[in-house]
């Protein structure tokens, strides 16, 4: 009986029957169409901040600011009414892909772009709001269109340090041709009468010719010039394109730089290098503890900034570095008088703000000409990041500032993981944010250079990490290419 139980034996046929292989897994499929259309889109938008309107530098010293206000909006109009068709033509090829990179995209960042737009509904100048928020969406829409064709590790540094490598190069060549164009005569009050910022008849300011360059004026020159030092000093480190470019591009860098006589960009860079060459070579030892040093050490620019922001008094002496570097005074070139002003208007609207950039709006009844009066002048802006941030959308537009910072350095330290260049590069660029806001206005703005590169740092790492999930998905190492081509 037991024999009669057994399992027949299999057929010849069925025992020579290979058995079926398993499926292999699903993975991605890369496009290699060209991607010299989205670059194309993404320089625009670079240029369009850069560069005055119709590329008119007459207009920079001789229109009025109305006909010079008017000319640039119809400007603006043209080209992100282009860069949002162009945008969403590329998104369109490829839906499923984008979806997957928003889902990467640092959440906070949307949510400060979701808040922007709710303020339209509390904003004190909705006509100021709305076309910033605009804008704010597109730059979104092509900065992630960009990322979703022809995709390589290198991408996020090839263009920009290409891009800032051409315009500093022109700026130097535009100075020395078209001095009246390309230097700017600028009249430091400041230094004519320390501790005290007003433009009366009765004050003569020092006169210092800065370079001005392609761009609008020395402070944005300054920050342009930063960043071209550190992307060309990582191309070094990199070894990434010809030592030929490195020394013309990095060099302009340096000269714009110095130029320029910005001593916040001075400072953001002096840091920067140092940092950059830190993590680079981390000891092994302490590399797990890398995590805890960067957030130990964002904890402190934060509250540095307090500090520089006089809300801590009675560590006033920590700022003597910095006043010994620059060789500033503690008002920080009289910013610390701008600083107070904002202060009182945040705390008379503490929680929402007055609305995404509906403050700096100069014509009769805006609460900013209040500066005016005060102060004999208008700055048009806060000089401060952070408030900056405060004023437009409240406490609830300062937690979202903190949870982007600490979502984009956990991100960043991810990909340091699998790539260490790419990671240290976008946590150098986050503290080097870090040093720009203390005295300028660069945290979600709209017309800010520095957080223009900050927000296509965010959408390439986003695209840097959908990269490594497909390739862990697919069960194969991570291919990724780094250009070895000799591109400037």
């Amino acid at each position: 009986m037991l024999s009669r139980m057994r399992r027949p034996p299999a057929s010849p046929v069925r025992a020579r029957r290979p058995r079926a292989s398993p499926r292999p897994a699903p993975t991605w499929v890369q496009d290699t169409n060209n991607s010299t259309v989205p670059t194309f889109l993404v320089c625009a938008l670079f240029i369009s901040l850069i560069v005055p309107p119709y590329f008119d530098y007459g207009s920079l010293n001789t229109e009025s600011q109305a006909a010079a206000a008017t000319s640039q909006n119809l400007w603006n109009k043209v080209i992100w009414i282009a860069l949002l068709v162009g945008s969403v033509y590329f998104i369109g090829r490829r839906p499923a892909l984008w979806r997957e990179v928003l889902r990467r995209i640092n959440p906070f960042y949307l949510g400060y772009i979701a808040l922007a737009t709710l303020s339209v509904a509390w904003s004190i100048e909705p006509g100021a709001t709305i076309p910033r928020v605009f804008r704010l969406l597109v730059t979104l829409l092509c900065f992630t269109a960009f990322t979703l064709s022809n995709w390589r590790a290198d991408r996020f540094q090839s263009l920009v340090r290409t891009l800032l490598g051409t315009v500093l190069v022109g700026s130097v060549i535009f100075a020395l041709v078209a001095p009246h164009y390309g230097i700017q005569e600028f009249q430091d009050f400041a230094a004519a009468v320390p501790g005290r910022l007003t433009r009366s008849s009765a004050l003569l300011p020092t006169i210092r010719p800065v370079l001005r360059g392609l761009t609008f004026g020395k402070n944005q020159m300054g920050q342009l010039a930063s960043l071209g030092v550190i992307f060309w000093f990582h191309a070094w480190l990199e070894k990434s394109t010809k030592t030929l470019w490195i020394l013309m591009c990095g060099g302009a860098s340096v000269i714009c730089l110095y130029w320029a006589h910005s001593s916040t960009s001075i400072i953001a860079a002096a840091f920067s290098i140092p940092l950059m060459l830190m993590l680079r070579h981390w000891p092994k030892w302490l590399r797990r503890f890398m995590p805890y040093i960067l957030v130990t050490f964002s904890l402190f620019m934060l509250g540095y900034s307090l500090v520089v922001l006089k809300l801590i008094p009675q560590l006033d002496f920590l700022l003597t570095p910095i006043t010994a570097i620059t060789g500033k005074d503690l008002t920080f070139s009289d910013r610390t008088a701008i600083w107070k002003i904002i202060i009182d208007h945040i705390v008379a609207n503490p929680l929402l703000g007055s609305g995404y950039s509906a403050y700096w709006v100069d014509e009769p009844g805006s609460p900013s000409q209040a500066f005016k009066t005060l102060l004999d002048f208008w700055p048009g802006e806060s000089h401060n990041g952070y408030l900056e941030v405060l004023n437009d959308l409240g406490a609830v537009g300062g937690l979202c500032l903190l949870g982007f910072l600490f979502t984009y350095l956990r991100q960043s330290i991810k990909i340091m993981g699998f790539d260490r260049q790419q990671g240290s590069l976008y946590v150098v660029l986050l503290f080097h944010q870090f040093w720009s806001s203390l005295a300028e206005s660069h945290w979600f703005g709209v017309d800010s250079l520095s957080f223009a590169v900050i927000t296509l740092a965010v959408c390439t790492s986003a695209r840097t990490l959908v990269q490594r999930g497909f390739e862990v998905s697919a069960g194969r190492p991570p291919a990724y290419t780094r250009a070895t081509t000799s591109t400037a």
